[in-house]
């Protein structure tokens, strides 16, 4: 099923009317589907933006008097549509500011946040809805695989900076090294990754791969570990103390770990005060970055423990 079936059925009765006469092309390209209250309806692709108008088109211009501008009734029904007409259900979704839905699609929501006993229980008076558009672009890691499997899997990094493929990238290692032969658990605490929905895996990652859904990173890991026997564990976005304190016990356990990081370069993460340890003790056998030049997952350089260049994309 394409993108645009996928999700059509998810917006309220007036988007919806309008998307109906929208080219699927919009869809497929779509990275992110912006609604924000009284502004605009933006497809955002790769290098572009469209806008919906009233006149049931796109443009790349944004236009006051043209532009849908959506209202309270819009974003209300789209999200009474988004959580099957039981808005309440979601209230534990709803504090971590998004919903997942059916067919691997993540909703980012802004708006009011309610707040009891000093933390977050809710979020209403939505104002602002981003549907991020879940894409497996498989074997989009392959001619890279030599590096991470060299015969065993090699505890690997993933160097990004915002909206440059990373998780799509790190989705495919792991699939290929769970087809390969390894059993990899997996900490998916945002559902992006394998994006399970009513326990059942949207995305591929593999024959081989056990998923905890919606765990905190730090805490999935060693649950994990303890738990499920992984040759592999793998978790997306580590930051964290306490993130890289579950890594080093991991790496001791002599679990391989495949995960990813906001940074820029190598140089960018020798500043991390908190990754000293890691590059001292070459935890991560592999450093992949990741640019946002041409494509989605391009592949800049990979690099060793040494952090010496093995791999170099743009040369």
């Amino acid at each position: 099923m394409v993108i645009k079936d996928k999700l059509i059925n998810y917006f309220g009765k007036n988007i919806k009317s309008l998307l109906n006469n929208i080219d699927y092309e919009y869809f497929e390209n779509a990275e992110e589907i912006r609604i924000r209250l009284d502004k605009c309806i933006v497809f955002k692709t790769f290098d572009k933006e469209y806008f919906l108008l009233k006149n049931m088109s796109m443009s790349e211009i944004f236009s006051q008097d043209i532009s849908y501008k959506p209202t309270s009734e819009d974003i209300s029904q789209t999200i009474e549509t988004m959580s099957d007409y039981s808005i309440y259900a979601l209230e534990q979704e709803l504090k971590n500011g998004f919903i997942t839905l059916k067919g691997g699609f993540r909703v980012g929501i802004a708006g009011k946040v309610i707040i009891e006993n000093n933390k977050i229980k809710t979020i209403r008076n939505i104002s602002s809805i981003n549907i991020r558009i879940a894409r497996e672009i498989k074997g989009c890691s392959n001619h890279i695989l030599k590096y991470i499997i060299n015969p065993n899997v090699k505890s690997t990094m993933i160097i990004s900076p915002p909206n440059c493929g990373k998780t799509t990238l790190l989705r495919d290692i792991i699939k290929n090294i769970s087809d390969y032969k390894e059993n990899v658990g997996l900490v998916d605490e945002r559902s992006e990754i394998a994006s399970t929905y009513m326990g059942k895996m949207q995305l591929d990652v593999g024959i081989r791969t056990d998923v905890l859904d919606r765990c905190t990173k730090s805490e999935g890991m060693l649950m994990l570990l303890r738990s499920m026997a992984p040759n592999v564990i793998a978790v997306d976005e580590i930051g964290s103390d306490e993130d890289i304190s579950a890594i080093e016990k991991i790496a001791n356990s002599g679990v391989k770990i495949i995960c990813t990081i906001h940074s820029y370069d190598i140089e960018d993460i020798k500043q991390k005060y908190n990754m000293k340890n890691i590059l001292n003790n070459k935890i991560f056998e592999r450093y992949i970055v990741l640019n946002r030049k041409n494509k989605i997952c391009n592949i800049e350089k990979v690099y060793d423990e040494n952090t010496k260049i093995i791999y170099d994309g743009v040369s």
